[in-house]
């Protein structure tokens, strides 16, 4: 049976031990307070929000029996929906939960957020996306019990995940697990981890998997194939980076033969091309710019 992973929580962590002892390993770990140092940290919440972006029109999104179901909303009506379903969710059982503002461009809500992130040091990312990190960042933004299902990054990549306001708590799971998580439709899994059905999921008791809650400020990285459950505790603000190495990039170019959609292939091919060529992050942006706006 495949063990569970453990997961470190550091108070810091230099670029040179992230990458040597976790990305080359490719083992969770979780950096306590590691995006407090940044103005993006004490400056982001939703009142900024409403102010920067209140009149950006949103896509949210809602999980049910048949999938994902799609609305769209003004970002400052959302923020207030968000605000009077918190003030009322306590006392009031009958409160509708708003939908998920979920896995959205960063930088089309918030263009400055390159200048407020600046305190994270980029070299926790290969040196190809030098200052065009935070372009390829994504957010997310819901009520408390907000959820996203048991799922993988569907690039593979190694993923870097930001708590800016609020907890979550993520159930992981080693890639090589996922025949007991019922999969389907390439990156997703059928089965329940809060509330899983023995009768309908019965290999899902060989699977070991481990909670980690983050904290305003806590980074959590997971590498490439971790299967993850996101729970919000909170009324959550969050954002995360999907990123790649050579190998990793490679890897990805080369899993249609795993079943990899074809679309999810030319994205990893445009990300290995610009790491093993050298041509600038900047320049390969437009071509890669639709996975970021896609719908999953």
């Amino acid at each position: 049976m495949t063990m569970a992973f453990r997961v470190d929580r550091l108070d810091q962590l230099s670029p040179d031990e992230f990458v040597e002892n976790y990305v080359r390993l490719r083992r969770p770990v979780v950096v306590s307070g590691g995006l407090k140092g940044c103005a993006a940290f004490s400056l982001w919440n939703l009142e900024h929000l409403r102010r920067r972006a209140g009149d950006r029109n949103v896509i949210l999104k809602k999980w049910g029996p048949s999938g994902i179901c799609l609305d769209q909303a003004l970002l400052g009506d959302y923020v207030d929906a968000l605000e009077f379903y918190e003030s009322r969710r306590e006392s009031d059982s009958t409160a509708q939960r708003p939908a998920y503002l979920h896995d959205v461009p960063l930088e089309s809500i918030l263009p400055e957020a390159g200048a407020d992130l600046e305190g994270f040091p980029a070299d926790f990312f290969p040196a190809w996306y030098g200052a065009e990190w935070s372009t390829f960042a994504q957010l997310f933004l819901g009520p408390s019990g907000s959820m996203t299902p048991l799922h993988f990054d569907c690039l593979l990549t190694h993923n870097l995940f930001f708590q800016v306001l609020g907890r979550k708590k993520f159930t992981l799971l080693p890639h090589e697990q996922i025949e007991y998580c019922y999969p389907y439709n390439w990156r997703w899994c059928a089965v329940d981890v809060e509330r899983p059905d023995c009768i309908r999921h019965p290999l899902y008791r060989l699977a070991n998997p481990t909670e980690v809650v983050v904290e305003p400020g806590d980074v959590l990285y997971m590498p490439p194939g971790v299967l993850h459950h996101v729970r919000s505790l909170d009324c959550a603000f969050s954002f995360n980076v999907d990123w790649h190495t050579k190998a990793s990039a490679l890897r990805g170019a080369l899993a249609f033969a795993r079943g990899m959609p074809a679309k999810n292939v030319y994205y990893n091919m445009i990300i290995a091309f610009g790491l093993w060529s050298g041509v600038s992050a900047k320049r390969l942006l437009p071509y890669y710019r639709p996975y970021l706006n896609y719908v999953s």
